[in-house]
This record gives structure tokens, C-alpha cells and sequence, in this order.
């Protein structure tokens, strides 16, 4: 018996949609807690990636595997490897550039000081967010869609999410990782390969480029 197809999931999609009007608005809104402390910004953080874990596992029990008989690459580990070290390098230079340039350098000085603010409790936080997301984005909503759409929509959803941090910078940086991470998920034929580029960014992103930025003397 094949799978059904997306338009006969609307249980799926009616979780797929309550998680993003519930988690985008509490995460604009967590922004306004910043004043409570590095615990209460991880309490919001915390609390949005259990939106996403759970909508995303509710939405693969109600829609069946899109990877179901798909074969990996010849060398899946070696490819995802690559993608994620090319995406982390280039985003660190790109975020380099955008604090070095001072119309751009207000984009980055708030996650900046937010990382640099209790450094490991931040990473070991955005690294649970991060692959919260990777549930709902890559491996929950793509089952309830078909052909180029599991890639654009996915990630157009997620660059708008990630727009309510008030950080046009992270939404770019959302419309980049969002493909890759895709890719990475079909290469390896799991979501592990999803995760390890995520986490990968967030190490180089949240653990590394803090301390350059102070490092070469361009923090805002």
C-alpha cells in the first residue's frame, strides 16, 4: 500500500501549523525577557525547542517516512562532513564581514552579546534548539510536502520564524543553513545528517565566532 499523499494528512498539517503560530510569536517574545538573565532567555529557548520536538514527532506519526527506500550516497559521512565545514566557514566569514561593515554591524552585536554572555550554558542551550528545529524542519514538515516544495517550504518558514529574533542576520543565515541541512538529510538518508551540520554551525557560530569577533577587534 504507497503512502498517502500530503493532502490527506490534515491532522498532520493542523499540527505543523499550530507549532509555528504558537513557537514564532513566543519567540519574539522572548526577546523582551533578555532583562531576566541568560536563565530566563534559556527557559524561552528551552521551551520553544519542546514546541518543535513535539510538533515534529506528532507530524512523523501521522505522516509516514518520505526517505522510506532511499539510498544514501556511495559516501554520505564524507559528503554531509564537507557540506558542514564549508557551511560553518562560510558563515563565519560572512558574519565577520557583517560586523566589520558598520550598517551591518548592529545585525550581529545582539547575538554577539548573547553568546559571549555566559558562553557554554548559551551553546549547550542553542545546541538543543538547534536540533529541535532540525525535527520539525527537516524531518517533519518535508513529509507533508512534494517535489521542490519539501525544500523551499521548509526553509522559507524557517528564515521567516527565525526572523522574530529581530536579527535579519540570523534569518539569512536560516535561508542558507536551511538547504544545506536538506541536502544533508537526503545524502545520509537520515535526519542525522541534518543534525550534525546544525550542530556544527552552532559550534562555529555560537562557540567560535563570539570570541573572533572580539579576537580581531571589530565587536560592537
Amino acid at each position: 500500500m504507497s503512502p498517502e499523499p500530503p493532502a490527506s494528512r490534515p491532522g498532520a498539517w493542523w499540527v505543523a501549523g499550530l507549532a509555528v503560530v504558537v513557537a514564532a510569536p513566543l519567540l519574539a517574545a522572548s526577546l523582551r525577557a533578555e532583562g531576566g538573565g541568560p536563565g530566563t532567555v534559556a527557559g524561552w529557548a528551552l521551551g520553544i525547542a519542546l514546541i518543535w520536538t513535539v510538533g515534529g514527532l506528532l507530524i512523523m506519526r501521522l505522516a509516514p517516512s518520505d526517505l522510506a527506500g532511499r539510498a544514501p550516497g556511495r559516501a554520505p559521512k564524507v559528503a554531509v562532513a564537507a557540506a558542514g565545514v564549508g557551511l560553518a566557514a562560510a558563515s563565519l566569514a560572512g558574519g565577520l564581514v557583517l560586523a566589520g561593515v558598520p550598517a551591518t554591524a548592529p545585525w550581529v552585536a545582539g547575538p554577539v552579546a548573547a553568546a559571549a554572555d555566559g558562553r557554554w550554558g548559551v551553546l549547550a542551550v542553542a545546541l538543543v534548539a538547534g536540533a529541535a528545529e532540525e525535527v520539525f524542519f527537516r524531518g517533519a514538515l518535508p513529509r507533508l510536502l512534494t517535489g521542490p516544495a519539501r525544500w523551499v517550504v521548509p526553509t522559507a518558514v524557517y528564515a521567516l520564524v527565525t526572523l522574530c529574533t529581530g536579527s535579519p542576520a540570523l534569518a539569512v543565515m536560516a535561508l542558507l543553513l536551511g538547504p544545506v541541512a536538506m541536502w544533508a538529510r537526503e545524502t545520509s538518508g537520515s535526519l542525522a545528517g541534518a543534525l550534525f551540520v546544525h550542530a556544527l554551525w552552532t559550534l562555529t557560530m555560537v562557540g567560535l565566532f563570539p570570541a573572533v569577533v572580539v579576537r580581531v577587534g571589530i565587536a560592537g
